[in-house]
């Protein structure tokens, strides 16, 4: 963290137009990956519940929402989702390999690396659950504008040895807040507004099986992407088990601007 804080002093003020941090605390985070697509019938139910979930006593202080927007369905359900990527429906595949399923679904929910069936019984308890945890890592994320492209420091530290053979880390770029008019298929009609749509997901990367990892990458935003409502999110993953032992969201607002 201190080689990150030394190089972010001796950079000239003007070549970052913004810089944000932020860092994980004594809570465990809950990561709810969603599985979802515009062209899915159920899905927009699954969406309103998650995004009421604020009104339902669950914070920002305790869950950290993925909105992955899966592509299997767009040669299926006459409508193609323009926010999906073969990435995210990997990245499913990956979440089902882990928990030992052999098949994916939409909507389909995942907390902390956990598939929740019942999601509207259980997932609101798994993430207490998950909150009660001690973590097992911590995240420093350092954030900086450099017209356009975010470049992004992160210090990863993780406890144990078997966390520290396995873990890896994997970065979210999210965004809120985008209107989606469907014109075909099972939601034909409908007006989408999307919160936590994942519009980047990066790694895995390595950590240093040491349990202190620095690490740098950058990302160029998309012309259409409103930095006021987009998140970098970091997760550390244990691959082995396919527990999440920490993330950390971090918004990109002026309001959260350090």
């Amino acid at each position: 963290m201190l080689k990150i804080l030394l190089i972010m002093l001796l950079l000239p003020i003007s070549l970052f137009a913004q810089t944000w941090q932020a860092e994980s605390g004594d809570r465990q985070m809950a990561v709810l990956e969603l599985f979802t697509s515009e062209g899915c019938g159920l899905c927009p139910a699954a969406d309103r519940w998650v995004n009421k979930l604020p009104e339902q006593g669950i914070t920002d202080d305790q869950l950290i929402v993925l909105a992955f927007h899966i592509d299997y369905l767009n040669d299926k359900k006459g409508w193609v989702d323009r926010f999906a990527s073969p990435v995210f429906s990997d990245r499913q595949r990956q979440q089902a390999q882990l928990n030992l399923f052999q098949t994916i679904y939409t909507p389909e929910f995942v907390v902390s690396g956990e598939v929740i069936h019942n999601w509207q019984k259980h997932v609101k308890e798994v993430i207490h659950v998950v909150n009660g945890f001690a973590p097992e890592s911590s995240i420093t994320l350092v954030v900086s504008d450099n017209d356009g492209e975010l470049i992004i420091d992160s210090h990863i530290a993780v406890e144990g040895e078997e966390n520290r053979k396995y873990s890896q880390l994997y970065l979210a770029i999210t965004e809120d807040d985008l209107l989606s008019e469907i014109k075909g298929g099972d939601n034909v009609g409908a007006t989408f507004n999307h919160q936590h749509l994942v519009r980047k997901w990066l790694g895995p990367f390595s950590l240093n099986e040491g349990g202190e990892t620095d690490f740098s990458t950058s990302v160029m935003m998309g012309d259409e992407w409103d930095i006021n409502k987009t998140r970098v999110v970091a997760v550390v993953h244990n691959l082995e088990d396919g527990f999440v032992l920490q993330g950390l969201a971090l918004p990109l607002s002026e309001h959260s601007d350090h």
